[in-house]
């Protein structure tokens, strides 16, 4: 009797401290990545404001459309829901979360590459989505993707358990907070790069390293038109700069995405506009193949206004 009475205070102590040393780490990990993503997703999931345009995609989205600029062309109100890696899944999953909780936009552009179609795992490394679990969407998404997550909403605390080691090591990184400078952090807008970089890391460097193209991708890509569509929203896919040496130009695989995109904008009568040849993206405006520097993000933003201001959402 008296070694299940010790059993237990112990139980209840270690869990004590594994729930308070979990908080610390909540708030560590969220004072981390609070620009880059928990200010954008809190405002995806519980926030209320109506915009009038909103920017879905990956990280040519996430640094490479300035809500400002847009905004100053269009006299409309936007915001960027872009995130690193995203693939039509989760494009699909953004469109929904969005309109669960917004008034559907009167514009959304879907910007597309290559790697929206490629068959990957990405929700697998969304650890942030670890911390939205009540949100039954979310739940169902990072169960699919293999997270114990009934398990994780009981014992929060476990979920780094699951995190990679960049993720774990980042709890105790005190780096410097991002730059600011000429609106370059804005409305889920980030770019913190000034100049040219020195990368040149294509998605795809030669056309024998190609992704496998995924057939559910395209489904959710439809899906996700579908969705946005029926709730009274217009869609028109953008295909962003790139270098005019990129490594993935040209490839097999993004001339077979890029088709398919066309084919999906023609059953959903989209506006598809193309950026990718555009010649005022000089190699200066790059901070690598496919991601420009915030001077370039400025040109491409408000070549965008420009393009879709006219359009018949704000016209009528």
């Amino acid at each position: 009797m008296m070694y299940i009475k010790r059993l237990f205070i112990i139980s209840i102590i270690t869990y004590l401290v594994a729930a308070a040393t979990g908080r610390l780490f909540d708030h560590l990990y969220k004072k981390r990545w609070s620009t880059m993503f928990f200010e954008t997703t809190d405002n995806l999931i519980k926030g209320s404001g109506k915009y009038d345009i909103i920017f879905i995609g990956n990280s040519r989205v996430h640094f490479g459309i300035n809500p400002y600029y847009i905004d100053s062309i269009t006299k409309f109100n936007s915001f960027n829901f872009g995130t690193g890696g995203a693939d039509a899944q989760d494009i699909m999953l953004t469109s929904t979360l969005y309109l669960q909780q917004h008034p559907a936009p009167k514009l959304t552009i879907i910007s597309l590459d290559g790697g929206a179609l490629a068959k990957n795992e990405i929700f697998k490394v969304r650890y942030q989505y670890l911390f939205y679990l009540e949100n039954d969407t979310i739940n169902k998404y990072m169960k699919q993707a293999g997270f114990v997550t009934p398990l994780i909403k009981v014992f929060p605390f476990i979920k780094y358990s699951f995190f990679d080691e960049y993720n774990r090591t980042s709890l105790f990184i005190r780096g410097k907070q991002y730059p600011v400078f000429d609106h370059n952090i804005y409305k889920g807008f980030l770019n913190i790069d000034q100049h040219t970089g020195t990368m040149s890391a294509g998605v795809y460097n030669t056309k024998t390293d190609l992704p496998e193209l995924s057939e559910t991708a395209i489904i959710y890509l439809k899906r996700a038109v579908f969705t946005l569509q029926q709730a009274g929203s217009m869609v028109v896919f953008v295909s962003p700069p790139e270098k005019t040496n990129s490594g993935s130009r040209g490839s097999a695989f993004n001339v077979m995405a890029d088709s398919i995109f066309n084919s999906i904008a023609r059953e959903f009568h989209l506006r598809y506009l193309h950026f990718e040849n555009a010649a005022s993206f000089k190699d200066e405006y790059f901070v690598d193949d496919i991601h420009l520097n915030e001077p370039g993000s400025r040109i491409y933003s408000l070549q965008l206004a420009d393009s879709i201001k006219g359009m018949d959402p704000f016209t009528k």
